[in-house]
């Protein structure tokens, strides 16, 4: 097998086309392949990183990896896109290309942490159990004292309507059915029960949540070094783009693409000057003909110089006093 079919599945993934690579140099065609080794890896790590992130909100483990597959697909089509329509080593860099340049990369690397963090969680996911017990600890200690303190507030307004009513019946100042008296003590021993078990259930949810955002705001804030590791992978996940942007403008790549895109575009233009008058004869029943203002069509750069000879001014009074 030649080095150019080994290397053709790795060219279309990195969203290059053969006709140019191969013919271009060894190098080039070695870059271009690295360029799609380094997605295949990209991509697998994004289905893995979406799948967790899938689950850990949705808890349904077999149809996460079906949305993950989706996803990391949608997500690799703007990154692709962002790959192909990228210039190698232009010769302008003007204002609007750096701004478009720097969008670029802004995108990518939003792109990135969005695969790479959910896996950082998967790493390092001892530490973050440890700091996640904590946090738990706390969201359970605060959700409790505010249970606690609305049903302990109902019991005591309980106790006091008991109490109230017990110093009435002592005193013999009302007569009041036992049934009341029960109904009060009921009651109050169904606010203690309620109360036990709301924040059994509480502690429950807090428990068996995986805090899955939580978790990540935590362990980049509480442990910053991890951001080294988001470095590491966005360098990786942009290297693709350096690898193209960076091309010397000595190599043939550049020549033969603008070559074959300048070939592509002449011939497209032949088939409208072609087609076209015939598509609006068959429609209105006239033939036109394309008049070309320009030397170098359909690129338009450089102007046909007017030989048309014309008067002077004084002519052109003559002519507006009919004479």
């Amino acid at each position: 097998m030649s080095r150019t079919s080994k290397y053709n599945i790795f060219w279309k993934l990195a969203g290059e086309d053969e006709q140019i690579l191969a013919n271009s140099e060894t190098s080039l065609q070695r870059r271009f392949a690295l360029s799609g080794l380094i997605i295949v890896l990209l991509f697998a790590t994004a289905v893995v990183s979406y799948h967790h992130t899938f689950n850990q909100i949705f808890n349904i483990p077999n149809l996460s990896w079906v949305w993950s597959l989706l996803f990391s697909l949608m997500i690799f089509n703007i990154y692709k896109l962002n790959l192909i329509t990228i210039s190698a080593n232009p010769n302008k860099r003007a204002i609007g290309y750096l701004i478009s340049l720097v969008f670029r990369i802004g995108i990518m690397i939003l792109l990135g942490l969005t695969i790479i963090k959910p896996i950082e969680t998967l790493f390092l996911k001892n530490t973050l159990a440890i700091e996640l017990a904590h946090v738990k600890h706390e969201e359970i200690k605060q959700a409790t004292a505010k249970t606690a303190a609305h049903f302990d507030a109902a019991i005591a307004l309980n106790d006091r309507e008991l109490n109230r009513i017990n110093q009435q019946l002592i005193d013999g100042r009302i007569q009041i059915s036992p049934d009341k008296i029960e109904q009060l003590k009921s009651k109050k021993l169904k606010l203690i029960s309620d109360k036990k078990a709301l924040i059994e259930d509480t502690e429950r949810r807090i428990d068996a949540s995986p805090h899955y955002v939580r978790g990540l705001i935590h362990l980049n804030y509480k442990h910053p070094w991890v951001w080294f590791i988001s470095a590491s992978f966005l360098f990786l996940f942009l290297l693709p783009l350096f690898l193209k942007y960076f091309i010397s403008r000595s190599t043939s790549y550049d020549q033969i693409r603008s070559e074959l895109n300048r070939n592509i575009i002449l011939d497209e233009y032949e088939n409208l000057k072609q087609l076209y008058p015939l598509l609006l004869k068959k429609n209105i029943g006239r033939i036109i003909e394309l008049e070309e203002h320009y030397e170098d069509p359909p690129f338009n750069l450089i102007p046909k110089k007017i030989t048309r000879k014309t008067g002077t001014e004084y002519d052109f009074l003559e002519y507006l006093n009919g004479l």
